[in-house]
């Protein structure tokens, strides 16, 4: 085989990882039950509000990592998913309007749905790839640092969530946080995740419940999406993880690019609530994550 062969080859692969789409849906057909008639959760101008406070929120943490923010939202798109890219230093997140519609989707969930894709470029180890942390770190993310940056000023939305929470979620929200503001944060958190939950579960006709843990324990860490009840017990987990985080840090992303060993996992335990740190609750369920430290 030639140089010139060698080298458009590894070009080409490694132009394929950075441009290798990250989703929080597998592929689905969901799509053929979108109409813009049927009632929704979700307006046009809260799809487009939500956008744009994500852009601003995160487009300076994206910077200081080297990427430059670029959230297209499509709302006439009837594609229910979302995706994330990254490609020559764009970091891009895709949002489509059929996702919205969805019935099960209220717009603290779409939010969540954004949090995840921002949470594949900026939640780090585990990763799926040189760039994109996996699936169950996504939505890890998404209910911990990014459901805070999103509404942790909300307070007179975030009061009202306590109305309509789970019983269950509400207990551990109340045993995890001494505050009622944080309290009140974690119980808009935990019904955004079963709002998302619901849509995930609708892939394949099941429910999910706060009161129903997944009981499975993988021998290795799973990149691929998780069953729907184990993903509502990450969103449920980080709602309920109090250790701290840095918006400027994407967690073990060691020598700028990812990578899925000791070092990495040592280094993002600190954004992260785990067993090694004594933490009781808000560990990474073990349904798709299994530590090693």
């Amino acid at each position: 085989m030639s140089r010139l062969v060698v080298c458009t080859a590894a070009v080409f692969g490694m132009l394929t990882t950075m441009s290798a789409q990250a989703k929080i849906l597998p592929d689905n057909n969901l799509y053929l039950e979108d109409s813009f008639d049927r009632a929704s959760n979700v307006t046009e101008a809260e799809f487009n509000a939500i956008i744009d406070h994500a852009r601003k929120i995160y487009a300076n943490h994206v910077r200081s990592n080297g990427g430059r923010l670029d959230i297209r939202g499509n709302w006439g798109d009837s594609t229910v998913n979302a995706s994330a890219t990254q490609f020559f230093g764009s970091w891009t997140v895709n949002m489509y309007g059929g996702l919205a519609r969805r019935p099960e989707v209220t717009a603290d969930g779409f939010t969540l749905v954004l949090c995840h894709e921002l949470g594949h470029h900026m939640a780090g180890f585990p990763f799926s790839s040189n760039w994109a942390a996996n699936e169950g770190q996504a939505d890890y993310f998404a209910s911990n640092h990014c459901a805070q940056m999103f509404w942790g000023d909300e307070t007179e939305a975030n009061a009202a969530a306590a109305a309509s929470v789970h019983q269950v979620a509400k207990t551990q929200c109340d045993e995890a946080w001494q505050t009622q503001a944080a309290q009140n944060l974690c119980y808009r958190t935990m019904n955004a995740g079963e709002s998302l939950a619901n849509l995930l579960a609708a892939l394949k006709n099941q429910t999910v419940n706060f009161a129903t843990p997944d009981q499975d324990e993988v021998k290795e860490t799973e990149d691929g999406h998780p069953a729907a009840q184990c993903r509502l017990d990450t969103y449920v987990a980080g709602a309920v993880c109090t250790s701290d985080y840095d918006a400027e840090v994407i967690p073990g992303k060691v020598n700028g690019r990812g990578r899925n060993n000791r070092t990495a996992e040592e280094a993002a335990a600190t954004y992260a609530c785990t067993a090694r740190d004594n933490y009781k609750s808000g560990l990474r369920p073990r349904c798709w994550f299994k530590p090693s430290i």
